[in-house]
């Protein structure tokens, strides 16, 4: 009997072998910042959820490929920059609240327009991500805005006398074109008029503006038959905007002057000249907000990169990244990999950006941005996406990602030298 259960044993120890094997090496730490890790199974987390949504989003064969080579270095100079700065959090005991997690979200939902529960569960499942996982991210995010908005945003100084030393240097990036405000009808080709039937409408339309009738005027009549659209207000257009045979036709008129009628899409239009622009350059204080915005947004990554290389300076460090990932270093130049947020996955894990001053001599604008339809979200990033943050289960016996089993104590400054007992 003994001898059989030695044998059991010997047998069970040989299954189970493998999967020890495979879960300490999953337990590697591949990177320390201070008390703050990351084991190759976090890495490897972060990894085949960047694959995934390159796979998703990437439509052109050769960038997918050129992102997927790339997703290695991507995700573990995420995980560099990630725990840089959640181990200077610690130190500077950033606490966030639940109530500051609920007030993000609900400004998220905001922000791309979800008025629903029914419309949230659906951009989240679009984000391939729980409500739990969007807040550990919103969490994560707030922590980060917190030590930056403490640290980094002081250095963003830009005074006037830049702005218009910018100015100065980079006139003809401001000009404007020349430009026309136009209104215009359609004889529709779709009330089964023969073309000359609808050019004989057309041509009564103009004879009636030209003896002095307004434009809506002209086609009251032919746009209660259907046989006209009513006035459509183009607005302002540049050279470009307009379908070549329109802005031909329109584009030498003088103000209050018709076109010949003109066959494009829909039917044949006739176009009014309102007014003119000619191309300009404007003067500092209509552009001084733009030019603010664009110097502002320039210093801060500038500052967040001299930070980021101060921290580090700082900070106890040991690096062991899977050899595809071994090149992460430089991809540490820029403050991020993410492109633009396309989902609210990317715009809960978006870097924050610096808060705006007051304008200088700011213009208004002229027309606020469109939102989106109920939930539905901006288009994918055009450059590298930023992997997600899902919150994971390691396998058992491995400790939670992103923590060592025991953490001991950090200064609220970062050391000069390595923390003793390193």
């Amino acid at each position: 009997m003994p001898r059989r259960l030695a044998s059991l044993l010997l047998s069970a120890l040989f299954l189970l072998a493998p999967a020890l094997v495979r879960a300490e090496v999953l337990n590697r730490i591949v990177l320390r910042v201070n008390d703050r890790i990351a084991t190759l199974y976090d890495y490897q987390q972060r990894k085949d959820e960047l694959v995934r949504d390159i796979t998703r989003r990437e439509q052109d064969p050769q960038e997918r490929q050129r992102l997927l080579g790339q997703a290695g270095e991507m995700v573990f100079a995420d995980l560099f920059r990630e725990l840089l700065m959640d181990s200077r959090a610690d130190q500077l005991g950033v606490e966030i609240t639940d109530a500051q997690v609920d007030q993000s979200i609900a400004q998220l939902k905001q922000n791309f327009n979800i008025k629903t529960q029914q419309d949230f569960a659906a951009a989240l499942a679009q984000s391939g991500l729980t409500e739990p996982q969007l807040r550990v991210q919103v969490k994560n995010n707030l922590r980060v805005q917190e030590v930056r908005g403490r640290e980094i945003q002081s250095r963003v100084k830009v005074d006037e006398e830049d702005l218009r030393r910018y100015y100065r240097k980079n006139l003809e990036q401001f000009r404007q074109p020349e430009q026309l405000q136009l209104r215009e009808v359609v004889v529709l080709e779709e009330g089964g008029a023969t073309a000359d039937q609808r050019k004989a409408v057309a041509n009564q339309v103009r004879a009636k503006v030209q003896g002095g009738a307004s434009l809506a005027d002209a086609v009251a009549d032919s746009a209660k038959k259907g046989a006209t659209s009513n006035v459509i207000e183009l607005g302002w257009v540049s050279p470009g905007d307009l379908d070549k045979n329109l802005e031909g036709a329109v584009w030498t008129l003088p103000v209050g002057a018709l076109s010949e009628p003109v066959e494009a899409r829909g039917g044949l239009h006739v176009v009014q000249v309102i007014n003119r622009r000619e191309s300009r350059i404007p003067p500092f204080n209509e552009v001084s907000a733009a030019i603010q915005t664009r110097e502002q947004e320039r210093v801060y990554r500038d500052e967040v990169t001299k930070y980021m290389a101060e921290l580090e300076k700082k900070s106890l460090i040991v690096a062991n990244p899977p050899q595809e990932a071994a090149g992460y270093r430089s991809r540490l130049a820029t403050a991020t990999d993410s492109g633009e947020a396309g989902d609210l996955g990317a715009a809960a894990a978006a870097a924050p950006q610096p808060a705006a001053a007051a304008p200088v001599n700011a213009a208004p604008a002229d027309a606020a941005p469109a939102e989106a339809a109920p939930g539905t979200l901006p288009g994918a990033p055009a450059n590298d996406a930023k992997p997600q943050s899902p919150a994971t289960t390691p396998p058992a016996g491995m400790p939670q990602p992103g923590t060592l089993p025991t953490p001991k104590p950090v200064n609220p400054t970062p050391p000069e030298t390595p923390p003793p007992g390193a």
